[in-house]
């Protein structure tokens, strides 16, 4: 996943269905990560993301309509798909899940412009929690031991990181950002690069999950294969 501002409008009439499970509902169903809302017959798991399992239970929702309102919304199967595309929808996101990787990037990377430098998070950077980065370990040693991460800075300003988002077993979630005035120079490719060599030689296994067709387009660059689209709904209450 990423922490980037630029979304893709899913534009199709075909099936926004997630066929594969992802490494943060995973982590849900392990009691990881997140809450959940369990029921006879399906099952509701609360994140970054609401997954949607099983079937719905229209009794339960209009009970609790907090549970899929004011939420992102990924349908986990084509009941509940059906049942959420007769409410009133305000938007509905495409993303693009990869196929999880254990490599590094052989992308050539054009050098850094000038003043811009790329390093590891030292315990410094790790404290300041750039763009959030970091928030799912318990302190820098836990990051260090289970988690992978580069930044790119100017001036002594972290303005480009990917890091792990959660680490469950040997499995990481690959997180990206850039800040908006720096973009387009090739720093989150960078991060991205020495992120990837970071996870092989810890013998991590790194998911991405791509927000937008630039995303995708930096996670092939990398090595990484698309494995299937899905949608993310949200409701208007």
């Amino acid at each position: 996943m990423e922490t980037q501002d630029i979304y893709e409008v899913w534009k199709k009439d075909g099936s926004g269905v997630l066929s594969v499970e992802p490494l943060i509902l995973t982590a849900c169903k392990e009691g990881k990560l997140g809450s959940v809302f369990s029921y006879p017959g399906g099952a509701i798991y609360k994140t970054v993301f609401t997954y949607l399992c099983g079937k719905p239970d229209e009794k339960i929702i209009s009970e609790n309509p907090e549970l899929i309102y004011n939420s992102r919304l990924v349908c986990m199967s084509s009941e509940w798909e059906e049942y959420i595309r007769k409410l009133p929808i305000k938007f509905i996101l495409r993303r693009e899940l990869m196929k999880p990787l254990c490599a590094v990037s052989d992308k050539n990377l054009k050098p850094l412009p000038e003043g811009y430098s790329i390093g590891a998070f030292t315990e410094e950077i790790f404290e300041k929690h750039p763009f959030d980065h970091g928030r799912g370990y318990a302190d820098y040693q836990d990051f260090s031991n289970r988690a992978a991460g580069a930044v790119v800075m100017i001036d002594g300003q972290v303005v480009s990181a990917s890091s792990s988002f959660l680490t469950l077993e040997d499995h990481v979630e690959l997180d990206v950002f850039t800040e908006p005035e720096h973009r387009g120079k090739g720093l989150a490719d960078h991060c991205v690069f020495e992120m990837l060599r970071q996870s092989y030689d810890k013998g991590f296994t790194v998911h991405w999950d791509a927000q937008n067709p630039m995303s995708s387009k930096m996670a092939i660059g990398h090595g990484f294969i698309p494995e299937t689209e899905y949608a993310v709904y949200w409701l208007e209450k």
